[in-house]
């Protein structure tokens, strides 16, 4: 029994270790990266020292008054308190992978839709490149970890209605 008690506190240290390493910020300047989302085009771009480094597919707020991604100016992850692997909302029946937040961690940029289990809502995978989510700003699993393990905290975020890139 001790064994076994043993190797499951060894586990859950593991993982609780293993989250705590991941949630940490990229290693580089925030100040040389910008992110811009096009809420027309539903792609975000992503730039270092003013050289695109990345275009990706996004799906932003469904626009209704009440689920809208807010357009602006913003930081990525300003207090350094949001930025983590996975979460889950219970009043949304979802949630996603890799998240990092902005407007003090109320939206996020993460992954298309999980379930509780962190498996892929596939009708919501779906919806990538249409307007689709609570406001949050989603991206394709590969392109949500992309982002999360690359662009550190700190980086400008702006947020547009129309694509003049």
């Amino acid at each position: 029994m001790k064994k076994i008690f043993s190797l499951l506190l060894t586990t859950v240290l593991s993982l609780t270790m293993t989250t705590v390493l991941f949630a940490k910020s990229p290693e580089g300047n925030g100040k040389e990266w910008k992110v811009i989302v096009s809420v027309d085009d539903q792609v975000t771009y992503v730039y270092k020292n003013n050289e695109l480094v990345r275009k990706m597919i996004c799906s932003t707020g469904i626009v209704d008054g009440d689920k809208d991604t807010p357009l602006g100016d913003y930081i990525l992850n300003e207090s350094g308190e949001k930025r983590d692997d996975f979460f889950f909302s219970k009043r949304f029946g979802e949630g996603g992978k890799w998240w990092v937040g902005f407007i003090g961690g109320v939206y996020l940029f993460h992954s298309v839709p999980v379930d509780a289990k962190g498996n892929i809502i596939k009708e919501e995978e779906k919806l990538l490149g249409k307007q689709a989510s609570h406001g949050c700003v989603r991206l394709s699993m590969d392109d949500a970890y992309w982002f999360y393990s690359t662009v550190p905290d700190g980086a400008k975020v702006h947020i547009q209605m129309e694509s003049n890139l």
